[in-house]
């Protein structure tokens, strides 16, 4: 298949080398599509797309930390771009969950924090914006910060409560609430936690707990996290400009 030797044939021989699962190609077309965006001048959108894309590309190939250098740089290309309210906020959100992952727990705070402001004036999906205060939970969890990872996780349960299909999700965070109150001696709300986690779990077809919930949670927390951003492989895709389709 042949492509125009412009930044938007690059792009999408990048996309089309990623469906045939040529990762190394997809980097190299990405790389040549920026140069060309910016000989043009006037394309800081179609730049960002680029390295968002490429930041997803690198959590594919297990290169955790240049993806964070992607995404920032598609972050600092999304604040010059008016109308970009969205996917600042979908930026932040995923490199604040890398960062978490990464145990750069400082950095991850300051994302998720300004994924919630952009959430202000440019609402998004319910999902992504429970997923960003699950997130913020995990990382007041790690400084022992109990009454602030209590508020998140609350706040990620009625972000869920909004979605479809996430009894799963309210399950851990309704057992993450049990094991917080529990720690701090305060029985009677860890055990209305740990029964409402047991309902959802019901709701999501999951089979009863069978052994302690907070000992499962922390099983839970070890093992590897979904490379995939949140929204999955499409959403982040979904970022890039090709022709005929929305700038971001």
């Amino acid at each position: 298949m042949s492509y125009p030797q412009d930044g938007h044939g690059f792009f999408t021989r990048a996309l089309d080398a990623e469906d045939r699962g040529r990762l190394d190609e997809a980097e190299t077309a990405y790389q040549q599509a920026i140069v060309l965006f910016e000989e043009e001048g006037d394309a800081e959108q179609e730049q960002a797309a680029c390295h968002y894309n490429l930041g997803h590309l690198y959590l594919g190939m297990n290169r955790p930390g240049r993806a964070v250098t992607a995404y920032e740089r598609a972050l600092q290309l999304f604040r010059r771009s008016s109308g970009s309210g969205r996917h600042q906020a979908r930026t932040h959100l995923i490199l604040g969950s890398l960062l978490l992952e990464m145990e750069r727990h400082r950095e991850a705070e300051e994302h998720l924090l300004d994924a919630l402001g952009q959430y202000l004036d440019a609402p998004h999906e319910p999902v992504d914006q429970a997923q960003c205060h699950v997130n913020l939970g995990r990382v007041y969890e790690q400084g022992a910060r109990t009454s602030q990872a209590v508020t998140a996780y609350n706040r990620a349960l009625d972000f869920y409560q909004e979605a479809e299909d996430t009894a799963a999700e309210q399950a851990e965070c309704f057992t993450a609430l049990g094991r917080l109150h529990e720690a701090a001696g305060r029985m009677l709300e860890s055990g209305s936690a740990y029964a409402a986690a047991a309902r959802m779990r019901r709701a999501a077809g999951r089979p009863p707990l069978d052994e302690d919930p907070a000992e499962e949670l922390a099983q839970d927390e070890e093992r590897p996290a979904d490379r995939e951003p949140p929204g999955g492989a499409d959403a982040a895709r979904g970022t890039g400009l090709v022709e005929g389709e929305d700038r971001p």
